[in-house]
């Protein structure tokens, strides 16, 4: 199997994870319960931190502060990886 096959099936099967995750369960693990007035901008949004162990991302709106979840985080980077395998796989094929 090529690699630039390999890298199309994990950006496929990532991006399938990660969406079907995304929809059913949610996109944030975890936040932060504080009454906001008026509704928030998109400006408002910003990357709180990323932690180590285990890995998380943390992002607010602002307001209230919330965790990525676990699975589309995993999910989203296997897409990633997958579409730069392809990449790879791609320009080794020309």
């Amino acid at each position: 199997m090529s690699l630039r096959r390999v890298g199309a099936t994990t950006f496929a099967a990532g991006l399938f994870v990660c969406v079907l995750s995304a929809v059913t369960f949610g996109v944030a693990w975890g936040r932060t319960d504080v009454f906001c007035p008026g509704t928030r901008a998109l400006t408002e949004y910003a990357l709180v931190g990323i932690e180590g162990m285990p890995p998380t991302v943390r992002y607010t709106d602002g307001c209230n502060e919330f965790a990525l979840s676990p699975l589309v985080q995993w999910s989203g980077l296997a897409a990633v990886a997958g579409s730069v395998l392809a990449a790879v796989g791609q320009a080794t094929a020309e």
